[in-house]
């Protein structure tokens, strides 16, 4: 007999008398104690047993109609008890919403992101940055060199800044810098006052006014023209502030014999520089000679060349067995 029929069969004892004793069951009909409870334990849960410790037995059944309307007020306070909790964080999620939603807003509006296209507009959105700019323009300069032309509105606009009494700081890639009118430009930048560091790679094109304003590379447009984002805040300025200072302190300072090419061959003390350093790791790296031109700003050439005089000052018969030998020199000991 399984707990379902041991039920009813309980229950019907039950409802014919109310006097009945668990040792009925037990004794005279052979129920285990574990049958008995399951029993009991069904019935309870049902509502047609309740609890009457008047009662020999100590319980009392009721009628299923009876048993059935008590499960349902039970569910329905239940039921209420929810309703009114949901109605509770309903009120709170109100309140919250309208305590702080105002508070998002206006950091949300706080934050200010434009995209700019064309060379005409990107020259007018860097215009405008100058004129506003009252105390810091800091800047990253990667790629070859401008042409001459280009450069010329640029130094106007810096020195009108540094006759305001605003720092700049300012870093282009080694290569570039080595280039003569560039190099020409640079000293006359730094005799405006500026200060000038280069350095072998940089991350992005990147420029930094006061502690509220980046100007940063967009993908470039449809046309194929140049585009820039221009953004206001000043939690993501701060951003490119930081990452503008770690490029700053790897840099190095602007030098009368600038960054050209440096002899590999003829010099029995001869060390290699941050730059054979830099391009043995992008070999590692894996690196082609393309995206290694690109970083360093030079041409594909220049670095095939540069690897040819690496791999030959090392003895190496590959590229592979150049970075072997760079590292049991040391050469990245630092």
């Amino acid at each position: 007999m399984d707990t379902r029929a041991r039920a009813q069969e309980l229950y019907r004892i039950a409802l014919d008398d109310a006097a009945w004793r668990p040792e009925l069951l037990t004794d005279e009909r052979g129920w285990s104690g574990t049958d008995f409870a399951a029993a009991l334990q069904l019935l309870s849960r049902l509502d047609l047993f309740v609890p009457a410790p008047e009662t020999r037995s100590g319980w009392t059944a009721l009628a299923p109609d009876t048993a059935l309307r008590n499960l349902l007020l039970t569910e329905e306070r239940h039921t209420g008890s929810l309703l009114a909790a949901v109605q509770q964080t309903r009120s709170a999620l109100a309140q919250v919403v309208a305590d702080f939603q105002p508070v998002h807003a206006r950091e949300l509006s706080s934050v200010h992101m434009e995209v700019v296209t064309g060379t005409a507009n990107v020259s007018a959105a860097l215009e405008d940055a100058s004129q506003r700019v009252e105390d810091e323009v800091l800047s990253l300069h990667p790629g070859r060199a401008l042409q001459a032309g280009m450069i010329e509105a640029g130094l106007e606009r810096d020195r009108l800044a540094l006759g305001r009494g605003v720092r700049i700081r300012t870093i282009h890639l080694g290569s570039a810098s080595a280039v003569p009118h560039m190099t020409a430009y640079l000293r006359r930048l730094t005799a405006a006052g500026a200060q000038v560091r280069t350095a072998h790679t940089l991350p992005l094109r990147l420029i930094v006014v006061d502690r509220s304003l980046a100007v940063v590379p967009a993908p470039v447009s449809a046309d194929g023209g140049i585009a820039a984002i221009v953004l206001r805040s000043e939690t993501l300025v701060e951003v490119f502030r930081g990452i503008f200072e770690h490029c700053w302190a790897g840099a190095s300072v602007l030098t009368d014999t600038g960054s050209g090419s440096e002899a590999l061959a003829g010099d029995a003390e001869w060390q290699p520089t941050s730059r054979h350093r830099e391009l043995l790791r992008m070999l590692s790296g894996g690196l082609t000679d393309e995206a290694m031109a690109r970083k360093l700003g030079v041409s594909e050439r220049t670095v095939r060349r540069l690897v040819s005089e690496l791999t030959e000052r090392l003895g190496a018969a590959s590229r592979f067995q150049a970075g072997v030998c760079a590292v049991r020199l040391g050469w990245f000991d630092d």
